[in-house]
């Protein structure tokens, strides 16, 4: 079909300026694409962008066009990647992570190693370094969104997820998604 629904993962990533966010968004508008999802964030000097846009074949390939010729202009190297629509078949139970603790490396390993042995997915990660009020003390902070299979038991990833904080001396909080 001509207009069947198409999909492009666009990564870009600059010096970080006020406007970034105006400028992509109305290049994927004046190309007719739709901006579905996204996650975006100044990552020290720099700033990146992850995003999904959608929209018929035409609009993707106006969408690629205006980034490839707005690169400079913009200050920001871009990859498109072309993708699929979002899988909604599988059964999954959705529940979001909260990990923290003094910073150290090697806290992103554990934890997602420990949830990759169980197949679960990780449907979006953030971390960063928040400072403790009295001490100044870098306290390490993960959120994940996680996509658990309906055939896991819940109560052995919990507990494995546990059992390696507590290895890691990390305080965890695991709760059901809405």
């Amino acid at each position: 079909m001509a207009n069947e629904k198409k999909f492009l993962v666009v990564t870009a990533v600059g010096p970080d300026r006020p406007g970034i966010v105006s400028d992509l968004s109305g290049i994927i508008h004046k190309a007719g694409a739709n901006l579905e999802d996204s996650r975006m964030a100044a990552l020290g000097g720099e700033f990146a962008v992850l995003l999904l846009a959608a929209g018929s074949e035409a609009a993707l390939a106006r969408l690629g066009t205006a980034l490839a010729e707005s690169q400079s202009a913009l200050g920001l190297r871009t990859v498109l990647t072309p993708t699929s629509a979002p899988n909604t078949g599988r059964q999954l139970l959705l529940y979001s992570i909260r990990v923290s603790g003094f910073d150290r490396p090697g806290i992103v390993q554990a934890v997602t190693q420990t949830l990759a042995r169980r197949s679960v997915n990780v449907r979006s990660l953030e971390s960063r370094l928040a400072y403790a009020a009295e001490s100044g003390t870098p306290l390490f902070v993960l959120e994940a969104e996680l996509e658990v299979p309906s055939e896991t038991t819940l109560s052995e990833v919990r507990r494995e997820l546990v059992n390696r904080c507590d290895e890691e001396n990390l305080d965890l909080s695991f709760e059901a998604s809405a």
